[in-house]
């Protein structure tokens, strides 16, 4: 099965450059692919309610690709693209009103049994080989993360408040992002646009835990990461326009 739907952009995605922002993005793409499973019921409200688990997000990858403003109507997409033994991978592609690509994002998950935390099999959750589609965008996998990885300095530490939870009762993925664009002024942002953003949920956290937010450049390209005291939480990358 593929969603395929029309995508207004709205004013609470708005970037203070009055397009879609960082945050908006990953939180359009949180919405297709929630209202994709949702359509094959083995989204998260479904798989706790009947077999006692949740999904987590473990990557998630998003390439922009052109600036949309608010208003501008737009197609988005999302199809199960690949999976396996204990993997899903969604994909999401948003195209503007002349057919050309905004974004793509490909999202890996995994289920967690709620007793046990330990990740199950996702056809144990419903999850069948007939919900494939192929994969119809030529986009490859991508990595972003610098080969040599920074030093990385505190930034700030936020605490996990009840707004950042969800109905799993951890810190919801688009809310880790927040904490990393965060890390740019409104200045930063309007003279070097975001390209790339790759984020990798190494664990989880839950309200009352203080993050660390540390971060390094190599060229173009930051890592940030969150740690809850010293245990890793987010890695992520991030590919800016070069400096002007």
């Amino acid at each position: 099965m593929k969603l395929v739907k029309p995508q207004k952009i709205s004013a609470s995605q708005l970037s203070p450059q009055e397009g879609l922002s960082v945050v908006g993005a990953f939180a359009m793409v949180e919405d297709a692919l929630t209202e994709l499973m949702g359509a094959m019921q083995i989204d998260g409200i479904t798989v706790k309610a009947k077999y006692n688990a949740f999904w987590v997000f473990a990557k998630t990858k998003i390439r922009f690709f052109k600036p949309v403003v608010w208003g501008e109507e737009c197609q988005i997409t999302a199809w199960i693209s690949s999976m396996t033994v204990a993997r899903l991978f969604v994909d999401v592609a948003l195209k503007n009103g002349q057919g050309e690509y905004v974004l793509y994002a490909r999202v890996e998950m995994c289920v967690l049994d709620i007793a046990t935390q330990k990740i199950k099999k996702i056809s144990s959750v419903g999850v069948r080989q007939d919900m494939l589609c192929p994969d119809e965008i030529p986009l490859q996998p991508f990595e972003i993360c610098p080969a040599k990885q920074p030093e990385l300095k505190l930034c700030e530490q936020v605490t996990v408040r009840s707004t950042n939870i969800d109905h799993s009762l951890h810190t919801n993925n688009v809310e880790y992002l927040r904490f990393v664009v965060n890390t740019y002024s409104v200045e930063q942002l309007a003279r070097r646009a975001v390209r790339e953003v790759e984020a990798v949920y190494v664990s989880q956290s839950h309200e009352g835990d203080v993050l660390s937010v540390l971060k390094g450049s190599c060229g173009n390209v930051d890592v940030i990461m969150l740690q809850n005291s010293a245990r890793p939480v987010l890695l992520a990358s991030v590919k800016l326009d070069p400096s002007p």
